[in-house]
């Protein structure tokens, strides 16, 4: 018997760069957004440490064309989709 999975991620960071809209050659709207991730901790000796991760998301079809007028650099999302 096969077992379904859970295919879901849910990253909330900021905007590293501007967003990128761009057209398909069928003419569908594609955005691209770079977005930082970043963990903190203290270690052992007390010292603040801090891990940045990048992910690169894509967005299709209309809401591409409406998040690209209200998204910028900085802009803190949250976003949900899958691997």
């Amino acid at each position: 018997m096969a077992r379904e999975g859970l295919n879901k991620v849910l990253p909330i960071g900021n905007l590293g760069v501007d967003p990128e809209l761009q057209y398909t050659q069928g003419g569908q709207p594609r955005l691209r957004l770079r977005l930082a991730t970043t963990e903190t901790w203290v270690n052992r000796g007390g010292e603040r440490q801090e891990d940045t991760q990048w992910h690169t998301i894509i967005v299709w079809g209309k809401r591409a064309e409406a998040l690209n007028n209200i998204l910028s650099k900085g802009r803190s999302i949250c976003v949900e989709g899958s691997i």
